[in-house]
Parts: structure tokens; C-alpha cells; sequence
């Protein structure tokens, strides 16, 4: 196709063979400037962009089947001056290349298989029009018009006079002497005459010669002088009018990092979004946390086939979605019109499922509003985001942290004025940490590194944060190690001290803040919710789950109650001594689990499937817990499928459990005050088969 009259252009080609057999290859080549547009002296509009070609037999052709032309990288008087081609070769179903180059106005048919490729970071830069030198002139107090301008910028000319005295001088001896000779040797002496005339013109001559250069050569200083001060005023004026410029049309930031890790207190982040509260990554996740008052968010960053940037943690779309493989083998438009997250299978089923979300809607959304993490999670996004950033928010560094593993380079980030996130592994050395320290703003460390190494990371003396947090007790013990930041799976839940209800509504069938699987970002682990009814259940041998919505529980003065209706299935015949059932009074929401040492004390109440009920304590020194109350109370077995209701009271001094239905069926007030705490939560106890599991349903907690 040809370009617009006046437009020139550069004839290129490229031709590819198949890996398989050797002939014509298949595929395309992306050609885009690296600049949003590029405008060419004496042409009408911009030049926008280049476009996607296809290899026939096996040679790149344009849409009419001619030969690819492109704009040159060095046409005179260009706008901006500086910018390259950027190619993404997808060739035989491998995975995408990206390069960068140049074209020459003087080059002809290039082929672009041999040529020079440029490194990823070249800088761009946008010409802005500003204030003339005359204005500035005029600006300084001087006054006149432009001729007066040009007059002042010429310096006085050479002395002239001084050359020709020195001249004449010379003249005058010269021709005494040739008089002189002249009359000696000649006569009649009227060659002496002749003589006199032929030094007055060679003097003449040379004093004219001198004068003329002595001119030129003052008029010269004079010219490059005023060319140095017109060209710095120029650029003064340039840099004013950009700077103004920047001032008024860049979005402000309104919350800045600074402003931001300057706040008192211990700083939560939402990680991954809310992805233990939402499907992580979308745009539900991330509304969710910024309606909830969290004020910074992480954003993890994978490329497509064709260079879109989507928030993805994972490299493939395995674990998050319906789909596999690979994010950038798929084409923008497939993933958005056909992938979906696959958060109900760990968040509930009354989820809708969400589509993915382009980075660029999440920047253009809150971007300056709260602060953001951003991290390149694949290596092929590295650059496109880096892009991204310099052409499309170059006011990103004042909200936003570069955030990166400590393997990975932070030159760029910190060149582009960014603050950095570096994150470490539990068994990185101070030597590994030493050779980042000079780039890092702040450190990173997991939930599983030891106390002992957070604290010596801590020392370092730049703030340290740490990931993934999604329990209270975690953040306490993080807080005591000198963490300043929590990069929390569930912020709202972590960031608050109270209960946030008294009542479940399992109904909906989604996962409620503050609940605590036994591990998180885990499937196997997550509450399951039936299809009828409200019924919940952990489909885990031996499973536990935290109920942290619904605590501390605050008290009344007589203390309080937890009443919830409890049920088994299947009845495991084979072993009636099986149980299910409650475990409460922990000063902490710590993980808890039947028969194990556990990292707090507290109460558990176990139903066997032959209808035993019994309450028990439980303590950090061993397996087994310690029996409440002198004897078992007898209940009617369990029929499979049918509802029981269960109670406790716990007062300042006394512990009951009951079942609802008979009388009989309660230990009895138990005098014992050993553990106050408001943290309980739902037990599989001894049940390994996950078919006798019990299932739980409205759940109510009051004050006495």
C-alpha cells in the first residue's frame, strides 16, 4: 500500500522456513513504533502505527499480497526525534518474539532477519513547543520588536582602523626604502615612479586582505555567540513549557507511596485483590478490598500472545481458570470472551464466575487513588509493562511499587524514580540481600520464614512487609518481629479486632471474610457449601475451618452462647466412636486440629456417631485432650441426614454443653475458667473418612 504524498517510506522483507521440512514457513510479524505517533514534516495528520502482516510462501507480505513498507526511524524534522520499530514474530506456533530497530531514509529493500536489533530500553522523547527566544527577550525587559532582537544578538565589529594604521605604517617604510633603491639604481629615475606605483598596489592589496578577514572574523563571534544565547533561551523555554505543561494535564496522585508508608500503624495490603474473599485477580476481588477502606493492592502481571497485559499471577491459566496453558499463547480477544476465573470451586458456588481483567482498566480505575504493587510475574512481561508505564502513565512512580523477586533486576524501576518491593526467600543469604540493598526500598518475607530471620531482615533498617497474611494470629506474631506491612489474602478481616457478625448466612453459598481454612489459597481445604438447605461442610480427613467472622465474641455479663445445628450424612457403622464437632475459647485463630499439639489452649466439643457427647480442653503440651465433667452424656445415635442442634454456654466461671431434644442430654455446668478466649470454629475431630464428615448449619453466637 502505498504511504500519503510527501510520507517517505522503506521497502522490508522477511522470509521464514518450517522447522518440520524445510520450506515456506507460517506465521505473522506484529510491526509497531515504539511511540503513539509520529508526526512528518509538510504531511497532513499523524503516523499512528504499523500493523500485522502474514508470511505467504513463506515471504512477509501486506494485505494486498505486495511488499511490506515502514516509515523510517530518521526523517528530518520528525516529531517525536528519537523512536524505533517494535517487531513480535509469532512464527510456526512458537511461542512470540519481541525485537526492536531502526530504518534508515537512505536504506532500500532491507531484510529484516539480518538487521542490527536494539536493546529493549531505548528512551523516546516528545518534542514540546514552548516559548520563543524573542518572547523570552522580551520577557527579560527589553524592548523593541524582532528586528531590534536580532540587532541585539550581534556583537561590535573588528577594528578596523587599527588594521589600517598598522597597514599604512608598514606602507610608509616599504616605500621609502623602494624609493630609495629606486633612485640608486635606476635612470632616468623615473622607474623609481613605476617601482613606488607597483608596492603602493601590493600594500594596498594586502591591507584590504587583512581588513576583509579581521571583518568576517568578528562578524563570525558575533553570530555564533548569539546563535549559543538564542539556542539556550529556546531550551529554557522549552523546559518551562513542559514542565507546566506536566503540571497541569498529568493526574495528580491522591495518595502517594510516601504519604502512604508514612501512616501510623501496621499497613495491609490487599493480596492478590482479596483472593481469599474473592476470585483472585479480578475486578471483583479488587473493588472488594478498595470498598472496604484498604488503601493498597497488589497486581500481578502475565502478557497474551499479543502483547496485552492481563492481572494473572500464574504464568498458565491451570489453577484460576477453566482454560490451560500457557496465558501467552492465547490472542486478547480469547481471553477476554472466553476464559473465566474458576472461583466458586474454592469460594463457593454462589459466585458468578468472573472474567478476566486487562491491566490497563485497573490502572486507568485506580491508579493515584490508592497505592499499587506491580509485578511482572513472566519474564515476557517485563517489557511490555515497562512500556506501558513510560508511554501511558509516566505519573505511575508517585502512587505505585515496583515489586519483584530477589532474583530479578531493579535498575529500571529504580531509574524511572519507583519505589521497590523486593521480595526474598526464606533461605536467601545477607550476602544475596547485600548485593539488592542499594536499589530496595523495602524488603519482603513470607508468613514460613522464622522469627529469627524476619527480625534480622527487620534490622536491616528498611521497612519489611510479608505475604501471605490471612490470620490475626499471624499478624500479631509479624507485628512482635518489627513487620510494618501485611500483604493479606483477606485484608479486611486481618486489618480489623472485632467480630463482624452474629449470625451466618451459609445460604448464599460464598466464603465470608474471616474465614480461616487450615490452609490457605487451598481447594482441599476450603468450606463447602451444599446445594440445599445452608448446609456447610470440610471435605478434608480430619479437616478444621475458623470462623473468624464471627469473633472475638464479644461477651455479655453472663457471658455467652453458640448454638448451631450439626448433622452427619452417612453414619460410619464400622466405627460409631468417630466424631465431629466444635472447637472454641482459643485467645487466638491460630489452626487447630484433633489429637495434635496445637499452638494455643482452648475447649473442643466432640458428638460421636453413637450420640456421646463430651467436652474436652486442649493444651499446647500434648496430643490428647483433657476430659470435662465425670462422665460421657449418653444422646440418642445420630440418624443419617437428620438435624441436631447443638448449644454451649460458656459464663466467667462455668462451661455447659447440650443438645437440644432431651433434658438429659447436657454435661451440666462444669466449674472450669482456664480459657476465655472468643476464637472457635468447625471440627471434623477423628474423622478421616471424609463421607461420615458432619455438615453444619445456622449458627447463631448471643451474649448471656
Amino acid at each position: 500500500m502505498p504511504f500519503p504524498e510527501g510520507v517517505p517510506s522503506v521497502p522490508v522483507r522477511y522470509s521464514i522456513t518450517s522447522a518440520a521440512g524445510g520450506g515456506p514457513g507460517e506465521g505473522t510479524l506484529q510491526l509497531m513504533p515504539t511511540v503513539p505517533a509520529v508526526r512528518i514534516p509538510g504531511a497532513d495528520g499523524v503516523f499512528t502505527g504499523g500493523g500485522t502482516y502474514q508470511f505467504v510462501d513463506g515471504q512477509l507480505a501486506d494485505s494486498q499480497g505486495e511488499q511490506v513498507r515502514l516509515l523510517p526511524t530518521n526523517v528530518s524534522g520528525a516529531n517525536p526525534a528519537v523512536w524505533a520499530w517494535l517487531g513480535i514474530e509469532c512464527i510456526n506456533g512458537q511461542s512470540p518474539r519481541h525485537f526492536y530497530f531502526t530504518l534508515g531514509i537512505d536504506q532500500d529493500d532491507v531484510d529484516l532477519g539480518t538487521i542490527q536489533q536494539l536493546a529493549p530500553d531505548l528512551a523516546q522523547y516528545l518534542a514540546v513547543p514552548g516559548e520563543s527566544a524573542y518572547d523570552a527577550w522580551r520577557r527579560a525587559g527589553n524592548d523593541g520588536d524582532e528586528g531590534d532582537f536580532l540587532a541585539s544578538l550581534v556583537g561590535p565589529p573588528g577594528d578596523i582602523a587599527a588594521a589600517n594604521d598598522y597597514t599604512d605604517e608598514q606602507l610608509g617604510q616599504g616605500l621609502a626604502a623602494e624609493v630609495a633603491r629606486a633612485n640608486t639604481a635606476y635612470d632616468p629615475a623615473g622607474a623609481a615612479s613605476t617601482a613606488q606605483s607597483a608596492a603602493i598596489a601590493a600594500a594596498s592589496s594586502d591591507a584590504a586582505s587583512k581588513a576583509a578577514a579581521a571583518q568576517a572574523a568578528a562578524i563570525s563571534t558575533a553570530s555564533s555567540d548569539a546563535a549559543a544565547k538564542a539556542s539556550t533561551a529556546q531550551t529554557a523555554a522549552v523546559t518551562t513549557a513542559a514542565s507546566a505543561a506536566a503540571a497541569l494535564y498529568l493526574p495528580k496522585a491522591l495518595l502517594t507511596v510516601d504519604a502512604f508508608i508514612g501512616q501510623a500503624g501496621t499497613k495491609v495490603f490487599g493480596h492478590r485483590g482479596a483472593g481469599m474473599v474473592c476470585p483472585e485477580h479480578t475486578e471483583a476481588a479488587y473493588d472488594y478490598a478498595i470498598a472496604h477502606g484498604i488503601q493498597a493492592m497488589e497486581l500481578s502481571v502475565n502478557v497474551d500472545s499479543e502483547g496485552q497485559l492481563w492481572c494473572l499471577h500464574d504464568l498458565t491459566l491451570d489453577r484460576t481458570t477453566y482454560n490451560t496453558g500457557a496465558l501467552n499463547t492465547y490472542p486478547s480477544t480469547g481471553v477476554a470472551q472466553r476464559v473465566l476465573t474458576n472461583g466458586r470451586t474454592m469460594l463457593g458456588q454462589g459466585w458468578t464466575d468472573q472474567p478476566m481483567v486487562p491491566l490497563r482498566r485497573m490502572l486507568d480505575k485506580y491508579l493515584g487513588k490508592v497505592v499499587l504493587f506491580l509485578e511482572p510475574k513472566g519474564n515476557d512481561a517485563v517489557v511490555p509493562l515497562q512500556n506501558l508505564l513510560a508511554t501511558s502513565y509516566p505519573h505511575a512512580p508517585a502512587s505505585a511499587i515496583w515489586k519483584a523477586h530477589v532474583g530479578t533486576s531493579f535498575t529500571w524501576p529504580k531509574q524511572q524514580g519507583y519505589r521497590t518491593w523486593c521480595y526474598v526467600d526464606d533461605g536467601s543469604s545477607n550476602a544475596v540481600l547485600d548485593g539488592k540493598d542499594s536499589l530496595v526500598d523495602y524488603w519482603g518475607v513470607s508468613t514460613s520464614m522464622s522469627s529469627t530471620r524476619r527480625k534480622e531482615i527487620v534490622a536491616r533498617g528498611k521497612p519489611v512487609f510479608s505475604w501471605p497474611v490471612y490470620r490475626r494470629s499471624q499478624r500479631a506474631a509479624l507485628e512482635a518481629d518489627g513487620v510494618v506491612g501485611l500483604m493479606s489474602s483477606d485484608p479486611v478481616y486481618v486489618r480489623g479486632t472485632t467480630a463482624q457478625a452474629t449470625a451466618s448466612r451459609w445460604d448464599q453459598q460464598v466464603k465470608e471474610s474471616g474465614g480461616t481454612p487450615q490452609t490457605d489459597y487451598n481447594t482441599d481445604a476450603a468450606l463447602k457449601f451444599s446445594e440445599t438447605d445452608g448446609w456447610v461442610s470440610i471435605n478434608r480427613a480430619r479437616g478444621t475451618y475458623g470462623l473468624g467472622r464471627y469473633c472475638p465474641i464479644a461477651p455479655g455479663a453472663g457471658g455467652y452462647r453458640i448454638q448451631i445445628e450439626m448433622k452427619y450424612d452417612q453414619i460410619n457403622t464400622a466405627d460409631l466412636a468417630v466424631h465431629g464437632g466444635l472447637y472454641f475459647g482459643k485467645a487466638s485463630d491460630d489452626a487447630y486440629e484433633f489429637n495434635t499439639i496445637n499452638p494455643s489452649n482452648g475447649y473442643h466439643l466432640i458428638l460421636r456417631h453413637n450420640g456421646i457427647l463430651r467436652l474436652y480442653r486442649h493444651v499446647t503440651t500434648q496430643t490428647g485432650g483433657i476430659q470435662l465433667g465425670a462422665a460421657d452424656i449418653a444422646t440418642d445415635v445420630p440418624v443419617a441426614g437428620q438435624s441436631m442442634t447443638i448449644q454451649i454456654d460458656v459464663t466467667p466461671t462455668t462451661i455447659e454443653a447440650r443438645r437440644l431434644g432431651n433434658a438429659a442430654w447436657t454435661t451440666g455446668p462444669i466449674a472450669d475458667t482456664t480459657n476465655r478466649g472468643g476464637y472457635f470454629g468447625l471440627s471434623n475431630g477423628s474423622i478421616s473418612d471424609t463421607a461420615a464428615r458432619p455438615f453444619w448449619r445456622n449458627l447463631v453466637v448471643t451474649q448471656l
